[in-house]
């Protein structure tokens, strides 16, 4: 039984350890068009994504993007109406990442920070 347990718990960091993805491949860029950020998100998806964008009042607006991108997937967004600060939550089935956005004064360019990566991974538990 100990040995099963041994086992099941190497099995557990061998997965974990290569189920690591790399959250700085995920960006919030700016683009030459005022008030339009790019997202881009540079890892593999498989199982589609979820964009949320999210003031202090709250959710804003969802995306979802469904497919699979085997190279990842870049997209562009419109963000001239928000004229506060925000957040940009990018969601995979393993991976979630939240930004957050302060646009200039004049609403043309952005300062995105990465505030919060979160892994999601397969709990592996063993039986008697």
């Amino acid at each position: 039984l100990v040995m099963m347990m041994i086992a099941v718990a190497a099995f557990s960091a061998i997965k974990v350890k290569a189920q690591q993805p790399d959250e700085s491949r995920i960006k919030i860029l700016n683009t030459e068009k005022p008030g339009v950020l790019k997202l881009v998100h540079a890892l593999q998806i498989e199982d589609g994504v979820t964009v949320n964008f999210i003031t202090d009042e709250g959710t804003i607006l969802t995306d979802e993007i469904k497919g699979s991108f085997p190279k990842g997937m870049a997209k562009r967004y419109d963000v001239r109406k928000i004229d506060k600060d925000f957040w940009i939550e990018i969601s995979t089935p393993r991976l979630s990442v939240t930004y957050h956005i302060i646009p200039s004064n004049d609403g043309k360019t952005f300062i995105s920070n990465m505030e919060k990566a979160v892994h999601k991974y397969d709990v592996i538990v063993a039986s008697r």
